[in-house]
């Protein structure tokens, strides 16, 4: 098992979320497990989808972070996968709440383990990202958690201007390998 920047969960949680009790005994793997009760609880990454889309120009939808982690860094629409959601209409999901932008033909482009520290707390999470079309970027405006909506020609993108390094890397793939047709 590769080591980890984070915490182990065992070593975060020191009562058995079922039972209440302990204190219980970090372990070396992440997994809690209660020796009162004998709850035994894996701890898996939360799951964030993103879309790389294009408008007909060839631009790609972009977005100014108005909120830490990465304040005033760019980004392209995402967030975190609800429950019984699937990554791809949480993709589209996130980018009409954040641009009022609907995306389509969305297609899987790579998967990377990231960091989202937010409030003290780093949370380990599987990004997913995706490509995509745009319908429209006539009608694109901020919405929550975004200061500013742009659409940039890839080749005008800062890669060092990006807030997380899993869209770097999703940048990467996409112009080697990416492109919407």
């Amino acid at each position: 098992m590769a080591s980890s920047p984070l915490p182990l969960p065992s070593a975060v949680f020191r009562h058995c979320p079922r039972c209440g009790r302990g204190p219980c005994e970090p372990g070396p793997e992440p997994l809690f497990s209660c020796p009162v009760c004998g709850l035994r609880y894996h701890f898996n990454p939360a799951v964030a989808a993103a879309v790389i889309a294009e408008d007909p120009q060839g631009r790609v939808l972009m977005v100014r972070r108005a909120k830490d982690p990465g304040r005033g860094l760019l980004g392209v629409p995402g967030g975190f996968v609800d429950i019984g959601e699937t990554a791809e209409a949480a993709a589209a999901r996130e980018a009409r709440e954040e641009t009022g932008v609907e995306v389509f033909d969305l297609r899987f482009l790579g998967g990377w383990p990231n960091v989202y520290e937010f409030r003290e707390i780093a949370y380990p999470v599987l990004d997913l990202y995706f490509t995509g079309r745009a319908r429209d970027g006539s009608t694109a405006s901020a919405g929550h958690e975004v200061a500013e909506v742009l659409w940039l020609r890839p080749e005008d993108i800062d890669p060092g201007r990006l807030a997380f390094p899993t869209t770097r890397t999703a940048f990467l793939r996409y112009g080697e390998t990416g492109r919407p047709e």
